[in-house]
């Protein structure tokens, strides 16, 4: 029995190795990208691969742990993180809700473009086929399985962020602008006067 054991270990190994590898070489290509922005089409399948949704957008990153994403079609609406809160906004309802952002960790895969906490990174694992990096969570029970990332030398190229219950999002890059400067301001949400405020943070 322990011969087994010690032969299903060493099996492991390599593997091992390989998921640190590619998770090393990623953060070092992320932690490159000080600053993203770039506009996007974004097509979302159901687990069937049967189109649910398109839309377009923009997607802005600041390390260390700043996003603003933000869908004008098919109808407006803003997502924003800050490291402390994440604002999201309804436009067309004028609801904003207010979540913390260490809560939502997991639902949020925009953090780990912009985090090099090990903590957070040692709940996914990572694996590599040529300039693609999939990323998956090692809890069962994550609302995001995995998050998949293709890039064009220096800058992400696509992103594709596939749900608990099989549903894909896959985000097409254009546009894209990298290490430019950012105001603070972009990763802020004011809202507008009359809109109705849900804030999670308390609860």
């Amino acid at each position: 029995m322990a011969v087994k054991w010690l032969l299903s270990a060493l099996l492991c190994l390599p593997l091992l190795a390989q998921a640190q590898q590619a998770e090393q070489i990623l953060q070092r290509k992320l932690a490159t990208i000080k600053t993203f922005s770039a506009s996007f089409e974004q097509q979302v399948y159901d687990a069937e691969h049967q189109v649910l949704q398109q839309g377009k957008g923009q997607l802005i990153l600041k390390q260390p742990a700043l996003f603003r994403f933000e869908t004008t079609e098919p109808e407006p609406n803003l997502f924003i993180g800050d490291g402390t809160t994440l604002w999201f906004y309804n436009e067309v309802l004028e609801q904003l809700t207010l979540y913390d952002a260490a809560a939502e960790v997991n639902r949020t895969p925009f953090v780990l473009l912009t985090s090099t906490d090990p903590a957070l990174w040692a709940q996914y694992q990572v694996s590599r086929q040529a300039e693609q990096y999939v990323i998956s969570a090692k809890d069962a029970d994550s609302a995001v399985k995995q998050l998949i990332l293709s890039f064009s030398g220096d800058a992400l190229a696509s992103m594709q962020v596939v749900d608990i219950n099989g549903q894909r999002s896959e985000f097409s890059f254009t546009t894209v602008q990298l290490n430019i400067e950012l105001e603070q301001g972009l990763f802020k949400f004011e809202p507008p006067a009359g809109t109705d405020i849900d804030d999670q943070r308390q609860r």
